[in-house]
């Protein structure tokens, strides 16, 4: 029979004797962990006995009252409905509460691109065209880019989306920010 070579990676004396010596330190840590939480919740008890003796001895409270301060608050309060507060009277006068709007973009149809002014040709990429142009509107200075549209007669291209999707989640000092997406009169604009 032949002998088997022992592996290079397998336990040996130095590796039990660290396991040993990891597991005590685990032990001693938890040990400590819950003496400190021991010792915290008993000053927290006696704290709270001052407290309640304090209450006592300043309130000049009866034996009833004391035991009021002894006890535990609870952790949470409970509310109240404005109908169980208010006067009937008094609630039937108010109005219903109001929901307050705030201006949002309206969804509509995109612009167009003959919006925009083109200035100069910058560079071509991978998936499209970018110049730069200017809006005829506000006249900001803009980059528009114009997509590759390799397969027009199957709609519109994943890879377009994919990049507008990809100009819209950037948000980065060194990238443009995608303000909209405009379009022409063809698929190819």
């Amino acid at each position: 029979m032949a002998s088997q070579a022992k592996s290079r990676w397998a336990d040996d004396e130095e590796d039990l004797a660290l396991d040993i010596q990891r597991k005590r330190d685990k032990e001693a840590k938890k040990k400590a962990k819950a003496e400190r939480q021991r010792k915290a919740e008993e000053e927290a008890l006696q704290k709270q006995q001052s407290e309640a003796s304090t209450a006592r001895n300043g309130f000049n409270a009866s034996s009833e009252d004391a035991q009021i301060y002894e006890t535990e608050r609870p952790s949470k309060k409970r509310k109240l409905t404005p109908e169980a507060i208010e006067d009937t009277s008094t609630a039937s006068k108010q109005q219903p509460p109001r929901l307050l709007r705030f201006p949002a973009p309206q969804w509509g149809p995109c612009r167009h691109v003959d919006n925009f002014e083109k200035l100069n040709h910058i560079e071509e990429g991978s998936y499209g065209w970018v110049s730069r142009a200017k809006d005829i509107n506000t006249g900001d200075v803009v980059a528009l880019k114009k997509l590759k549209m390799d397969n027009s007669n199957d709609g519109f291209p994943v890879t377009g989306l994919r990049e507008i999707q990809t100009l819209m989640a950037s948000r980065h000092e060194n990238i443009v920010a995608l303000r909209e997406v405009v379009m022409g009169d063809k698929l190819d604009e």
